[in-house]
C-alpha cells in the first residue's frame, strides 16, 4: 500500500491593486495566465510571479468581455462589442486591431461561450436589448479566430406572455443545440447550424415541473442527452440541484439546498459540478450511468424515511409522501416471450437489450441499421411482425432499403403474398408488404419521407399502391392466412402521404409517365367512391330489413314526397 500525503503548503499566489474584470485563463500552449484588468489592460505572467503590478500591461481600443478556451485551442478574447481575436494574434497586433464588432447599437452581452463542431469555432452570446434577448452565433476564422460577422446568425428569443429564465447549449458531433428554458415551465429547443422546422425557440422538448420556473435557473450541459441545473424549489424553499435527461425527460438525481441566490454560477469539471452561490463553493461529484428508464423512475421523489427535511431543520411542518417501494430482484420475473422464435444470428444481442429493459424503439434503432448493412432480410421481417414501436425514421430507411437494394438481397424461395408484379422479384414485394403494414404516425412521417425518399422511389411506391388498390386486375386475390398484407385503408393512407409530401414535383413534372400513373391512381381511386356510393344505398335497405319493412316496389301512382298509413288503434 502506498499512502497519499497531503500537503497544504500554498504553491503560489499573486497580488495587484487593479482591478480584475474577467476570470485568469491559463493558456495550456504556451503555460502562463491571462486575465483583464480595467476592462482594457491585459496582463500575461507565468507561475513564477507574485506581484502583479510589476508585469506589463498591454493597453487595448476595445473593453473586453472574457476571455475563453476550449479543448486544445488558445485562448480567444471577446471584446463587449462582439469582436475577438486569439490571444496571439492580438497581442502581435494590439496597435492595429480595431473593430466595429456585431452587436448593435446599446446591445449587452448576457453570456457567451465557444463550441466547435467539425474542427470550426463558433461564438455564442445571449445578448440582451431592453429586456428583450437574442442568441448569436458568430463562426471565426481558422487561424486568428477574428469574427466572422458577414455569416454571423441572429436568433430572436421572444414568447408572448413569458419570459426567459434559463439556457444552455448542448452539442454532438455534427450540430449544436440551443435549449432555452421559460417562466411557464417549457423547455425548447433550437437548432444554431442547422435548419430547423419550426421558428425559435423551436421545438417543444418537455415541461420542467421540478424548478421554480419563476426565477433564473443556471444550466450546464454534462452530455448530450443530460443537463444539470440549478433554481428555486418549486415549493420556494430553498433551492435544488438537478440532473435531467433530456431523452426520458425525467429527473435523474435531485440535490435540496438551504438557500437560493439568483447570481450562482454553475460549472462542470470532469465528473464534479462546481456550484458558486451565497459565497460558498460547493463540489457535487456525480456519475452518469447507462440511460435505463428503472434508474429514474421515483427519482425526483423523497424516500419515505428520508432524513432530509424538505422545508429546513427547524420547519415543524414535514411533507409526507406515500410510495411504493419496489425491491427489484427479489422476485423472479417471467421472460420475454415473442410469437415467433428468436432467430439465432440476433438471439444473444436482443436477449441482452431487452433484459436492460430498453424500449422497443431503442431496440430496434440498435438491432435494424446493423441488419440493413448485412441485407439481412429475414430477421428485418422478424422485428416488423414482433415489435410494434417501429420509429418512423427508421421505417423510411427500411423503404429506402427495399426499393434500391439488389434483387441478389432477397430470396427466391421468400414465402409471403402480393398481388402485384409492379414489384419484382417476389421477396421484394414481401418485404415491403411488411413495412406497409406498420403501424406511425402520420406527421411524424411526413418530415421524414419528404427529405429521406427520393422522387424515384416516391413514384415507385405509388406505382405499387396504385396496382395495389386495383380491385379489377384479374391476379387481384385475397390475403393468404398467415401473410402479413397491408389492408386497404393502409394502403390509402400512404398514397395519400406520398401526394402530400411531393405534391410540387408532381406538379411541376412534364413526364408523361408520372402524368399517366396519376389518372391510373385516379382511376382506381374512382372506382372506390363507386363503392362507397353503392354501400350508402345499401345501407337503407339494411335499415329497412331491420325495421322489418318490405324492400318491394312501390305503386307507381304512390307519392314519393308523402305516405299515408293506416293505423289501428283499438
Amino acid at each position: 500500500m502506498h499512502p497519499q500525503l497531503q500537503d497544504l503548503k500554498q504553491l503560489s499566489s499573486w497580488s495587484t491593486k487593479d482591478r480584475l474584470t474577467t476570470q485568469v485563463i491559463y493558456d495550456e500552449i504556451d503555460a502562463r495566465y491571462v486575465a483583464v484588468f480595467n476592462e482594457i489592460y491585459l496582463r500575461v505572467w507565468h507561475e513564477s510571479a507574485s506581484d502583479l503590478d510589476k508585469v506589463k500591461k498591454h493597453k487595448f481600443h476595445s473593453p473586453f468581455h472574457a476571455i475563453l478556451r476550449i479543448d486544445n485551442y488558445p485562448p480567444i478574447l471577446v471584446c463587449q462589442n462582439g469582436s475577438t481575436a486569439s490571444l496571439t494574434w492580438a497581442l502581435t497586433n494590439r496597435k492595429s486591431w480595431y473593430s466595429k464588432g456585431v452587436l448593435q447599437k446599446e446591445e449587452k452581452i448576457r453570456d457567451c461561450q465557444l463550441i466547435n463542431i467539425g474542427s470550426k469555432m463558433y461564438l455564442c452570446m445571449l445578448t440582451c436589448i431592453d429586456n428583450l434577448h437574442d442568441y448569436i452565433v458568430v463562426p471565426l476564422d481558422g487561424q486568428t479566430y477574428v469574427e466572422d460577422s458577414e455569416n454571423l446568425k441572429r436568433i430572436k428569443l421572444q414568447r408572448t406572455a413569458e419570459k426567459l429564465v434559463g439556457h444552455v447549449v448542448i452539442q454532438d458531433t455534427s450540430n449544436a443545440y440551443l435549449l432555452t428554458l421559460w417562466s411557464h415551465g417549457r423547455l425548447y429547443s433550437y437548432s444554431l447550424l442547422g435548419c430547423s422546422a419550426n421558428p425559435p425557440p423551436g421545438n417543444l422538448l418537455s415541461v420542467v415541473t421540478a424548478l421554480n420556473t419563476k426565477h433564473p435557473i443556471i444550466m450546464t450541459p454534462l452530455n448530450e442527452i443530460t443537463i444539470a441545473a440549478y433554481g428555486a424549489d418549486i415549493q420556494e424553499e430553498g433551492a435544488i440541484l438537478v440532473i435531467y435527461n433530456l431523452s426520458f425527460k425525467l429527473v435523474q438525481a435531485i440535490q435540496k439546498l438551504k438557500l437560493y441566490t439568483k447570481e450562482a454560477k454553475l460549472w462542470r469539471i470532469e465528473d464534479k459540478l462546481l456550484l458558486a452561490a451565497n459565497r460558498h463553493l460547493a463540489v457535487a461529484p456525480f456519475s452518469l450511468t447507462p440511460q435505463r428508464i428503472e434508474a429514474m423512475v421515483g427519482s425526483s421523489r423523497l424516500a419515505p424515511n428520508s432524513t432530509v427535511n424538505v422545508n429546513g431543520d427547524d420547519n415543524e411542518i414535514v411533507v409526507i409522501q406515500e410510495m411504493e417501494t419496489a425491491i427489484w430482484g427479489s422476485e423472479v420475473t417471467e421472460a420475454v416471450t415473442f410469437s415467433d422464435p428468436m432467430p439465432e444470428e440476433i438471439k444473444v444481442q436482443l436477449s441482452t437489450l431487452v433484459k436492460d429493459g430498453l424500449p422497443e424503439a431503442v431496440i430496434l434503432e440498435t438491432l435494424i441499421p446493423a441488419l440493413i448493412k448485412s441485407r439481412d432480410i429475414r430477421n428485418i421481417i422478424w422485428c416488423l411482425k414482433n415489435f410494434r414501436d417501429v420509429p418512423e425514421k427508421l421505417l423510411i430507411n427500411l423503404l429506402s432499403f427495399c426499393l434500391t437494394t439488389s434483387d441478389k438481397s432477397f430470396d427466391s424461395d421468400q414465402n409471403g403474398f402480393t398481388d402485384s408484379c409492379v414489384i419484382e422479384p417476389l421477396g421484394r414485394a414481401v418485404f415491403l408488404n411488411h413495412i406497409l403494414s406498420v403501424h406511425y404516425s402520420d406527421i411524424c412521417l411526413m418530415s421524414h419521407l419528404k427529405t429521406s425518399l427520393g422522387f424515384t422511389e416516391i413514384l415507385s411506391l405509388l406505382d405499387y399502391l396504385t396496382h395495389a388498390l386495383d380491385s379489377t386486375q384479374e391476379e387481384h386475390e385475397l390475403p393468404q392466412t398467415g401473410t402479413s398484407q397491408p389492408s386497404e385503408e393502409q394502403l390509402l393512407d400512404w398514397a395519400s402521404l406520398l401526394l402530400d409530401s411531393h405534391y410540387q414535383q408532381y406538379l411541376l413534372s412534364q413526364d408523361p409517365r408520372i402524368c399517366s400513373l396519376l389518372q391510373q391512381l385516379s382511376s382506381v381511386l374512382e372506382v372506390h367512391f363507386h363503392v362507397i356510393d353503392d354501400l350508402q344505398t345499401l345501407r337503407s335497405l339494411v335499415e329497412r330489413l331491420r325495421d322489418g319493412k318490405s324492400l318491394g316496389p312501390t305503386p307507381k301512382s304512390a307519392s314519393k314526397y308523402y305516405s299515408i298509413e293506416e293505423v289501428k288503434l283499438y
